[in-house]
């Protein structure tokens, strides 16, 4: 294996955060510590079989973390009956893994939110790392109100404290003859501008355990980024607003 073919490997093993810390280390001449032993041990080993090229061994970590970040890579993810076409893979582990890959930034969107205790944990942890949060939460407008409450009640005390939350006002939603108003129907979760999951799934237990739903989780490319741009447009001209 090359020294370039061995830099792109440790970048898919290891979280990016980590991958910054490492080229910052290794510029700086420091012998390099990770936060685990698991990370640690494998860090060793890509070091010392590579002492002799130890001086390229950052910027070559740069370029591969920049490639695996510009990369698109998509996965069907489907909750439902097995068949031999799509393999099952529960909603719920998807959205737990994206939410413990986020470092900095993570938008949430859901129709609605019900008995979701353990992805309000994820939550929780993520902000305890400091990730900024922000949730899009939407209501039928009879109930805009209550509905709101509920699910900030679901959320818990942490979350709806210190997460952003959002919702599209009554007053901004088109209407019919009737007066029927719009719904605010996305399911999407973003982190960091590099992993999306777009899914029919709303947040509630029914979705996560025992329906059919069907969802596309992609990595790297200009899709995270166009949904996060998406999410930022639709703050900034008003479309959402605090809830």
């Amino acid at each position: 294996m090359t020294t370039a073919e061995a830099c792109l490997k440790l970048v898919e093993e290891l979280p990016g955060s980590l991958v910054e810390s490492l080229i910052v280390q290794l510029r700086a001449g420091a012998a390099p510590t990770m936060p685990s032993p698991g990370y640690q041990g494998r860090v060793d080993e890509f070091v010392r079989c590579r002492s002799d090229a130890r001086g390229e061994l950052a910027p070559m970590l740069e370029v591969a973390l920049a490639a695996k970040r510009v990369q698109q890579n998509t996965e069907l993810v489907w909750t439902g009956p097995s068949t031999p076409v799509v393999p099952v893979r529960r909603t719920e582990q998807v959205l737990c893994d994206l939410i413990r890959c986020a470092e900095q930034r993570l938008t949430m969107t859901s129709f609605g939110i019900f008995q979701v205790p353990r992805l309000v944990e994820e939550l929780e942890q993520a902000l305890a790392r400091g990730v900024a949060l922000r949730i899009v939460l939407g209501d039928r407008e009879a109930h805009s109100d209550q509905e709101i409450d509920r699910q900030r009640h679901q959320l818990g005390r942490v979350v709806a404290a210190r997460a952003t939350l959002l919702q599209w006002p009554p007053e901004r939603r088109p209407r019919d003859e009737q007066g029927h108003a719009g719904l605010m129907h996305v399911k999407a979760a973003v982190a960091d501008s590099r992993l999306v999951f777009l899914t029919s799934a709303n947040l509630t237990e029914a979705a996560l355990e025992r329906n059919m739903e069907l969802g596309v989780l992609i990595r790297g490319g200009s899709m995270p980024v166009a949904i996060d741009h998406l999410i930022d447009a639709l703050v900034e001209s008003g479309e959402l607003q605090s809830a």
